[in-house]
């Protein structure tokens, strides 16, 4: 990965070559490089195998132009270029975005936002520095703490052939940026970076699956985290030997952190961005200042939340980033947004019809979520600006203890993890489907029963169903991740009625 101070002095060059050119009314040059370092856990019991993978890699560097014409501030182009920081690609890179230049009528041009009084600098991951040695230890920590907690399984689950397979990854992902356009006074920096790690055990003897993640900002957090999560996921395993496959019909349901990170994410995130309700898609379509989650609910994005693993200081626009309040108290506050979509959602002639009449009557939206985002969640420099969170925060007031959401559910089902999670008749209806795919129990007389095997049931909910009425909400959020997703999510478990779940057939 190149260095701040490279692409910052590449920054700088290309501006001076942009400056000069008359035909330009304004610019922007984006630099950015990212890694994503992958130690993937591959171990079987039954047969030979290496335990782990040689390393996986998704690199990108380079930088991109975005460029408005004089003759028409609205005629604007754009042009990246991989790998070759050189005056001469720069060039290239004008020709291309020249020769690419539409117009649109929605270009507000480039932000014009001052950085501010300065505040103390956050402090460096040294996971952007770290190197595959510490990330491939991590993993075999991983897997030293699963095969530990397995041979100390119960006597009557040892078997000659127990098909223990033991998947995942550990993985780091990090990034550095520089940004300049000419409304700028200064080339702005900014890097990331931060680790997540997935684990999921199954064991074939037993028809059981058990999972573990953790995500955060340090070495020293991969490092402690590694072996519990691996002896963790063993441990779930085991316990959900030989699982119950109930028939399907309507249950009170407790949807642990992950599926509720998993909701969020596909069904609820996508809706909280100014696009969303410019296209009119998003599920809380006409719905913007009024209640659409239990008023013991708020969720909010924090780019420097403590207990977060990503920490960004200005956005992938170069405007310093702050905390967005999203849902308050149950209200729709606040959305995601970045500088062309804010500029497109204010100017809407139909913005009142799209945002509902509990809209206020004075609107902002501030563009303090505009990333490039590439795949794993890494910064890149050939995406386009889009709305995206950081560290996605829900809080619940009045939480209880997860035993005591197993209590108010009383006869139901525990979900602890699902997968395969997407929206169903559209984002704007706010249906979705799911597979409960492991750490799954039934519920009863207010205990954990029996276990459920793993791919079961498949829940067919509505959003609604989830955050507006739930029968009671956890006290504490807890980190969770979400397959590929760009955002950390730290949630509550909650507890939700009438929740349908379909019986799925189990595969011969």
């Amino acid at each position: 990965m190149r260095s701040l101070a490279e692409l910052k002095s590449f920054t700088r060059e290309a501006a001076r070559i942009l400056a000069r050119e008359s035909d330009l009314a304004s610019y922007e040059i984006y630099c950015a490089t990212s890694e994503h370092r992958i130690a993937r856990l591959a171990y079987t019991s039954d047969i030979p195998s290496r335990g782990l993978e040689e390393f996986k890699s998704l690199h990108a560097e380079g930088f991109q132009l975005r460029i408005a014409m004089s003759g028409d501030p609205h005629e604007i182009g754009a042009a990246s270029e991989a790998g070759d920081f050189t005056s001469d690609s720069v060039r290239d890179a004008l020709r291309r975005a020249r020769s690419a230049a539409v117009v649109d009528p929605h270009f507000p041009g480039f932000p014009n936002v001052a950085l501010g009084r300065k505040s103390a600098p956050s402090k460096k991951s040294d996971l952007a520095r770290v190197g595959d040695s510490a990330i491939a230890a991590a993993a075999w920590e991983v897997l030293d703490g699963a095969l530990a907690a397995f041979a100390k399984r119960p006597a009557d689950q040892r078997v000659e052939q127990p098909g223990l397979i033991i998947g995942g990854d550990v993985s780091v992902i990090r990034d550095r940026i520089a940004i300049f356009n000419s409304n700028f006074a200064e080339v702005r920096t900014d890097e990331s970076a931060h680790f997540n790690a997935s684990v999921t055990s199954i064991i074939e003897s037993l028809d059981a699956k058990g999972t573990a993640t953790t995500l955060g900002d340090s070495t020293a957090a991969m490092r402690r985290d590694a072996r519990v999560i691996g002896r963790d996921a063993v441990r779930r395993a085991l316990a959900l030997s030989h699982g119950a496959r109930p028939a399907g019909g309507k249950f009170r349901v407790v949807l642990g952190p992950q599926p509720i990170a998993e909701i969020l994410n596909y069904m609820v995130m996508g809706s909280l961005t100014t696009g969303a309700f410019h296209a009119a898609s998003s599920a809380y379509h006409a719905k913007f200042g009024a209640p659409v989650m239990d008023s013991r609910l708020s969720l909010v994005d924090d780019p420097a939340f403590g207990a977060g693993a990503i920490r960004r200081r200005i956005t992938c626009e170069g405007i310093p980033t702050h905390r967005v309040e999203l849902i308050r108290g149950g209200k729709l506050v606040g959305v995601l947004s970045n500088f062309y979509d804010t500029h497109r959602m204010l100017t809407d002639e139909h913005r009142a019809e799209k945002l509902g009449p509990s809209a206020p009557a004075k609107l902002d939206f501030p563009p303090l979520s505009g990333y490039r985002i590439g795949e794993g969640g890494g910064r890149r420099f050939d995406a386009s600006p889009g709305s995206a969170g950081t560290n996605v925060v829900m809080r619940a007031r009045g939480g209880v203890t997860d035993r005591e959401l197993v209590r108010a559910v009383g006869a139901g089902v525990y979900v602890g993890r699902i997968w395969y999670t997407y929206p169903i008749n559209g984002q704007r209806a706010g249906d979705f489907t799911c597979t409960v795919t492991g750490d799954s129990y039934l519920i009863r007389d207010g205990e954990l029963a029996e276990p459920l095997a793993p791919n079961c049931l498949r829940m067919n909910a509505n959003i609604a169903q989830v955050f507006e009425n739930p029968l009671a909400v956890g006290s504490r959020p807890r980190p969770a991740t979400v397959w590929g997703s760009p955002e950390a999510y730290y949630v509550p478990a909650i507890a939700a009625d009438a929740i349908a779940l379909a019986e799925v057939a189990p595969t011969s």
